[in-house]
């Protein structure tokens, strides 16, 4: 089977929103859009990676966040319609902290997305997700909330953890996928962008021997491994006009055997020319469980 990743859009616009009429850390956010990062994350490039996603074939799809900039509900409904038109493979999503860039975008994004969340209320007290493929379990974490104007972090908090450890402790014997946002390892990045509760994230991830996580947030391609078995992988902003963080997406193929399982993961970059280019080719085996 073929699970395709892709994170960080950042699709929406904000034509139409006055930058004065908005206050606080959201007047921030549309100045620092305003004058340098709507030059780095751009439409046309978002929309070249996705046709060459379309052409993957893949089995389910994995989005892990930062499909807006403000959680404004006019850049809800774009980021709904631009998920409505990546193709008929299922696809499961996961916030990002500007998703939830404010309190009063939670319920907009739970309304709007939640074919695609996969949870059985629409309440972030309802994650971690599951959703079943095949010998495939993807799990789905909200690390997203509304933090102060001066931080980016993430936390899970101890509930959705305990859930968590359920969740893992019941899907034992077949293929873990976790998607989170924020990196899921203490020291990935700088503490105002961290994960908070990465430390006891990790030894979760450690504790159940889960086989694959998969990340955003950072804006990089990195790929780590994290204790015996875990393969920690981050996957570049989609629309990422920047030539030294090239806009990216992952073709994770998984292959099943009577005693173990089988990845093949393709790092896919976008060439100058709408292209794509294979940068990274990581080919590893997990026990069965």
């Amino acid at each position: 089977m073929r699970l395709v990743h892709l994170s960080d859009p950042h699709l929406s616009d904000l034509d139409g929103y006055a930058g004065w009429r908005l206050r606080g850390k959201r007047r921030l956010g549309y100045l620092s859009w305003m004058r340098r990062r709507r030059h780095h994350h751009r439409r046309d490039v978002l929309e070249q990676l996705c046709s060459r996603v379309a052409l993957e074939q893949a089995d389910v799809i994995a989005v892990t966040g930062d499909l807006v900039q403000l959680g404004l509900p006019g850049e809800i409904a774009q980021a709904r319609a631009w998920l409505d038109g990546l193709g008929a493979a299922p696809l499961v999503l996961v916030p990002g902290n500007h998703d939830l860039y404010r309190d009063d975008a939670v319920d907009g994004v739970l309304a709007s997305w939640s074919r695609y969340l996969h949870l059985p209320e629409a309440t972030l007290e309802a994650f971690p997700s599951r959703f079943d493929w095949g010998p495939l379990t993807v799990i789905g974490l909200c690390s997203a909330y509304a933090a102060p104007f001066w931080s980016a972090a993430g936390r899970l908090g101890a509930a959705q953890l305990a859930r968590l450890d359920d969740i893992l402790a019941a899907s034992s014997g077949r293929l873990r996928c976790v998607l989170v946002h924020h990196p899921p390892l203490p020291g990935q990045c700088a503490p105002r962008k961290a994960l908070r509760d990465a430390a006891e994230l990790a030894g979760l991830l450690q504790r159940h021997g889960v086989e694959l996580v998969l990340h955003g947030h950072i804006h990089r391609n990195a790929a780590l491994r994290h204790a015996a078995h875990t393969r920690v992988l981050a996957t570049a902003s989609a629309s990422n006009a920047d030539t030294s963080r090239r806009a990216s997406y992952r073709v994770l193929d998984i292959a099943e055997r009577p005693d173990r399982w089988l990845l093949d993961a393709r790092l896919m970059t976008l060439d100058g020319d709408g292209g794509v280019s294979c940068r990274d080719h990581l080919r590893c085996e997990f026990p069965r469980r």
